[in-house]
């Protein structure tokens, strides 16, 4: 609560709508430059979608689709709006998000501190890692889908620790937490995360495999295994609908192998000084460089970790835990930094990590890792008492490697040009220096209780202070113009709007108006090309947002692929298009005709605009209700067009009677109709829930009948040792 209590107290602006929806104004900037997190999906995607969903939910509607993106896209099976996550609903009010976040951080701390509390480590040292993990680097710089499921990984270890002490003992269950989290983290919307998690998770299960004698072995595999089917059986609605969507659907990962990218050699020193650069995206350089580095890590570590790990790797006992610890820290490494050489190619075997942004989304697994090692290390200062000697000595060692670090830090950093930059290189280094020194005199004190106090202060500061300064970031205050947005309300009905700046994607989802443009990971295949096709033929389909992102260099512009294809915007449905105050638009008759200024926003009517739902046959009459139901009055046999995506899972009812769906235009639906009047209806379900959700219900009988069938078990041993 501490370390966010600048954003819960108002002082700095958390929400990601004013930065990111085209509408918003920064009147106050941060203390600092740059940006408050990395990536700008906490807004338009995380906040946008997840705020519909949530909507959705209230509304008493399972949110399987968003007809406000595009031309119509999946909502659940888009994944990073977490749609079907219980957190989500935080969403739903402006602000929710921080909430979100802080009981992610509340959930990971306390989850970190049993975990630790299994493997019999000091109540104080597990307080103190708890409070390193739940304000790890990925929290400080992520706040979008990403970090969702990281609260998730220590509940999963967690689960493999109850298993395995529930073999050893005897006991029937152990496997719930298992199935639990197993599925939460695929919720939570991110599959990298939670894939790359798992992978660390394997590493922890055949550890204790290793760990257990041949007479347990069994029955903690037998365990391990029922958790992690029920674990999927719990997730088959959402993985159904993950699955089906990426079949239909173009989405980043296509053209491009992840498998064999890295971070530079000039990245691994942030590891150590996330701020040796300065603020995130603070500062430039001519080389771009910097800017990709920003764009591609995925957390950072700290000098106090990496002092009590190396003290955790060498203290004596565990040395299982440690070893394995190690292997995977190395692994994290060679593959993010390619170093060792050719080491981190281990990994690629897998399947499908040549689509894993593995460089980006290991960091969690490798925070928790050093800092287990730490707990470790923090533990052995008081229940070893001649552990004082090993930590001068690796007070030393981590001195050398900030020292290297800041070594490696220099060819960069002496490319920005930047006067004030010299503030953040400093400073990190003295800081980074400052926390190991501290540490290493704890190595003096005679007083266990001295030195606990003493190293909790150090690492609880270190993490406290590292997570703040992003914050300082943040816009002390913002005005958003949302007088678009009330215009698009009262007249916008059921056609489209394209934007050529404000209002970004996919803001509208967020304001319940449909709107042509989309930012996504995720885009149906059908209207990808009808992108490339009919609006734009040179901006990438998945990032289609009316400005220069997406658009290769020398291309026309927004604009002039907008003015080109306006045939293919009418046939979509576009009755608006907003344009940033002061752009012009040719004004005509046929064309563009003002009819809304704002302060942020000129909001265009394009002429001959068709309808969403119009007939093949000219003399009939459509009398919309609503995207999802029409009348429909012909004296002959005709077909309703609905300008929405087609795909798989699309149903049509025509008073009450099912009705083929077709695809029309590339794009859109179409149904035939018979004579006279019909009132017809569509939804979406995605392939194959009806499975899921059975898969779903058995899941749930199993995580509510286990605890019936154990307690019935030992009533059974009790009465038959009774009549022994």
């Amino acid at each position: 609560m501490l370390a966010n209590i600048l954003y819960v107290s108002g002082v700095f602006d958390s929400n990601p709508i004013a930065m990111w929806s085209g509408l918003g104004r920064v009147t106050s900037p941060g203390l600092l430059g740059g940006l408050p997190t990395i990536d700008p999906d906490n807004g338009v995607t995380s906040q946008a979608l997840g705020h519909l969903a949530a909507l959705d939910w209230f509304h008493l509607q399972l949110p399987w689709w968003n007809p406000y993106e595009g031309t119509g896209t999946p909502l659940a099976g888009e994944m990073q709006g977490a749609a079907l996550f219980p957190l989500t609903i935080f969403t739903a009010i402006a602000n929710g998000q921080l909430y979100e976040h802080i009981l992610f951080e509340l959930v990971t701390g306390v989850a970190t501190y049993l975990l630790l509390r299994r493997l019999q480590v000091a109540r104080w040292a597990s307080a103190v890692a708890a409070i390193a993990f739940a304000l790890n680097g990925t929290f400080a710089w992520f706040a979008h889908a990403p970090v969702n499921p990281i609260a998730f990984l220590p509940l999963v270890l967690l689960g493999l620790e109850i298993a395995f002490s529930a073999s050893r003992s005897g006991q029937s269950a152990g496997w719930w937490l298992i199935a639990i989290a197993g599925a939460l983290s695929v919720y939570a919307g991110f599959p990298e995360t939670t894939y790359i998690d798992s992978l660390f998770a394997v590493l922890w299960f055949a550890w204790r495999c290793g760990c257990a004698d041949r007479q347990h072995l069994r029955a903690f595999v037998t365990k391990v295994a029922i958790g992690a089917v029920v674990a999927v059986s719990l997730a088959a609605p959402i993985l159904v609908a993950f699955l089906g969507y990426v079949s239909h659907s173009v989405n980043v990962h296509q053209g491009q192998s992840f498998g064999n990218a890295q971070l530079p050699p000039a990245a691994m020193p942030q590891l150590l000084l996330p701020y040796v650069y300065g603020p995130i995206f603070g500062f430039a350089e001519p080389t771009g460089v910097l800017s990709g580095i920003w764009g591609s890590v995925g957390g950072y570590l700290s000098t106090s970790l990496l002092l009590f790990g190396l003290l955790g790797l060498v203290s004596p006992g565990r040395r299982g835990l440690r070893t394995i610890l190690l292997a995977w820290i190395v692994l994290v490494i060679a593959r993010t930094f390619g170093e060792p050489p050719g080491l981190g190619a281990v990994l690629r075997v897998l399947p499908y990590m040549s689509h894993v942004a593995f460089y980006r989304y290991a960091d969690p697994t490798l925070e928790l890792a050093v800092i287990i090692l730490a707990a470790l290390g923090m533990d052995s200062l008081t229940t070893k008492p001649a552990q004082g000697w090993r930590l001068a000595a690796v007070t030393a060692v981590s001195l050398a490697v900030v020292a290297a670090a800041t070594v490696g830090a220099v060819p960069l950093a002496h490319k920005i040009a930047a006067a004030s930059h010299r503030a953040y290189s400093r400073g990190s280094v003295i800081w980074a220096v400052a926390v190991v020194a501290a540490g290493g005199l704890a190595a003096l004190l005679r007083s266990s209780r001295a030195r606990r106090l003493m190293v909790a202060s150090i690492i609880s500061v270190d993490a406290l202070v590292l997570f703040v300064l992003p914050e300082l970031s943040a816009p002390r205050s913002v005005t958003v113009d949302t007088a678009p947005v009330a215009y698009l309300q009262r007249h916008q009905g059921l056609s489209r709007f394209a934007t050529l700046g404000p209002l970004q994607p996919n803001y509208g989802s967020y304001f319940g108006l449909l709107a042509l443009n989309n930012d996504d990971a995720l885009v149906p295949t059908a209207f990808a090309t009808y992108i490339s096709a009919h609006l734009d033929q040179a901006v990438n389909p998945i990032i289609f947002v009316g400005t220069v992102a997406g658009r290769p260099p020398g291309a026309p512009t927004s604009q002039q692929e907008l003015l080109s294809n306006l045939n293919g915007y009418r046939a979509a449905g576009v009755r608006y298009v907003l344009a940033p105050a002061g752009d012009e638009l040719p004004l005509g008759p046929n064309a563009f005709t003002i009819v809304f200024r704002s302060s942020t926003t000129l909001i265009y009517r394009l002429a001959g605009t068709s309808s969403y739902f119009t007939t093949t046959n000219p003399t009939c009459t459509v009398n919309a209700q609503t995207g999802e139901s029409a009348r429909v009055s012909c004296s002959t046999s005709t077909t309703l067009v609905r300008r929405e995506t087609y795909m798989s899972g699309w149903s049509a009812e025509v008073d009450g009677h099912a009705q083929p769906v077709s695809r029309y235009d590339g794009d859109f639906q179409v149904v035939t109709i018979r004579p006279g009047s019909h009132r017809v209806t569509f939804g979406y379900t995605p392939p194959g829930m009806d499975w899921a959700v059975l898969g779903f219900a058995a899941g749930c009988l199993c995580l509510l009948g286990a605890p019936l069938l154990a307690r019935a078990r030992a009533r059974r041993l009790t009465g038959r040792d009774l009549f022994d």
